[in-house]
């Protein structure tokens, strides 16, 4: 695969995972640290951008970031502890706790940051997600490096929203649609939907993301398809059935699936209005999540993995 170099905006953290039986399990997650570590170990060129502690959580951090293949772009390690997740995995899906104040993934230095993301040459897609939308210095600088993108760069946002961490409702509902008003492409669950326009379909509420200025609107609903949505179309993909595991990380995985899949077969904006190749781009990403659901931990699949199956191949 050629290089086009994709920077993932967001935290690192370390999920507990707390089973029903009491059973404590650390594994590193969050959302864009996912994302990163999908593209990276499916052959994609990604860089990460994010702070991340001098602790031991954080040490954890950098070998999986080596691991997967992923560029950590501000490599100073910071003195602030490292983020904090405990997840409550139940019958209803997870449920989220965190601890964020003063903790190392958020802490950017702007000038440091903004330096190092015009540092990257042919800068494809820039990738904006998850607790980062929320927690400042990180939020509001996000923000203005996502709305301030070349327009030939990708712009990707995935709000995977977290109420419970959220204190402001209107003004992450605010920056929410700032950032639509700019993105290529918008990940999102219909839980996300519900909690971003509360009342409407989960249909309408893309729609009015699309309205807001959204590309392309992609919905996931569990097992139910996924579906991506333009202001020209309306694209519907199934999902196979799939052994579940756990669903950590799932979304993360089809997000960053998607993003993949679409530099590597060198895809622009335009594109993203073809029925054809969007629906194609949409099935592998539902592969990479199936992959995903069906290990624990949020462990995404290699590019071996991926290669045979039909979804997937380059052109």
């Amino acid at each position: 695969m050629s290089s086009h170099p994709i920077a993932v905006l967001g935290e690192n953290l370390v999920d507990l995972l707390v089973s029903r039986d009491g059973t404590v399990n650390a594994v590193i997650g969050g959302g864009p640290l996912n994302v990163a570590r999908t593209v990276g170990r499916l052959g994609g060129d990604a860089r990460f951008i994010s702070g991340v502690s001098a602790d031991a959580f954080g040490t954890f951090v950098r070998e999986a970031l080596a691991e997967s293949g992923v560029e950590l772009t501000l490599a100073t390690p910071l003195n602030q502890p490292t983020t904090l997740a405990v997840v409550e995995l139940n019958a209803q899906g997870p449920q989220y706790h965190f601890h964020l104040t003063d903790t190392a993934a958020f802490t950017l230095d702007a000038l440091a940051t903004t330096r190092a993301l015009n540092a990257i040459p042919d800068l494809a897609v820039i990738y904006f997600g998850t607790l980062g939308l929320l927690v400042e210095p990180m939020a509001s600088l996000g923000e203005s490096l996502v709305v301030e993108a070349p327009s030939e760069t990708l712009v990707v946002i995935d709000p995977n929203c977290r109420p419970s961490a959220i204190r402001d409702h209107d003004a992450y509902r605010a920056r929410v649609a700032r950032l639509s008003a700019r993105a290529d492409v918008v990940k999102v669950s219909t839980e996300d939907l519900e909690y971003l326009h509360p009342g409407v379909s989960s249909l309408e509420a893309a729609r009015e993301m699309v309205h807001q200025g959204a590309t392309c609107v992609i919905v996931t609903d569990g097992a139910a398809p996924v579906t991506a949505l333009t202001s020209e179309l309306v694209v519907s993909v199934a999902v196979a059935p799939t052994t579940v595991i756990d669903t950590v990380g799932a979304g993360d995985a089809l997000v960053g699936g998607f993003i993949t899949w679409w530099t590597g077969h060198e895809l622009a904006r335009h594109h993203l209005h073809d029925a054809a190749t969007l629906h194609d781009a949409v099935a592998a990403a539902i592969e990479v999540s199936r992959l995903t659901c069906q290990r624990a931990g949020a462990q995404p699949p290699r590019r071996d993995e991926v290669l045979e199956l039909r979804e997937w191949r380059w052109l």
